[in-house]
């Protein structure tokens, strides 16, 4: 019976920390592609010269509010954001796949201990 127990507790703990790292990065992904997507059609807008002026502001505001405000400076934050998740999606991508593979290689680890 502790037997069984053991294998059930290392497993779920070996679910739930691949699940954390899974859940980190897809949702930093997503940020991550959403941001991109929406900062490139407000560029697009701002360098559209068929668009007059005074409607840039309405359709870029349209697509995402800014934190800040004055032109391009409004969308510094954005730009900001944009930046860190570049290094953070870049920067992170086999640190995470390490240790999800560390975590399961461990997990099958104290496993196989139970019947040494």
């Amino acid at each position: 019976m502790l037997f069984a127990i053991t294998v059930v507790v290392v497993c779920v703990g070996a679910g739930l920390s691949v699940a954390g790292v899974y859940w980190g990065a897809a949702g930093t992904l997503r940020n991550y592609r959403a941001l991109k997507s929406d900062l490139q059609r407000l560029d697009d807008i701002a360098h559209d010269e068929s668009i007059p002026d005074e409607q840039k502001s309405a359709l870029r505001h349209a697509i995402r509010a800014p934190h800040g405000n004055w032109g391009m400076v409004e969308y510094f934050d954005e730009h900001a954001q944009l930046n860190a998740l570049t290094l953070v999606a870049e920067g992170l991508k086999w640190p995470a796949l390490l240790t999800v593979a560390g975590v399961l290689l461990s997990a099958v680890g104290s496993v196989l201990s139970l019947w040494l």
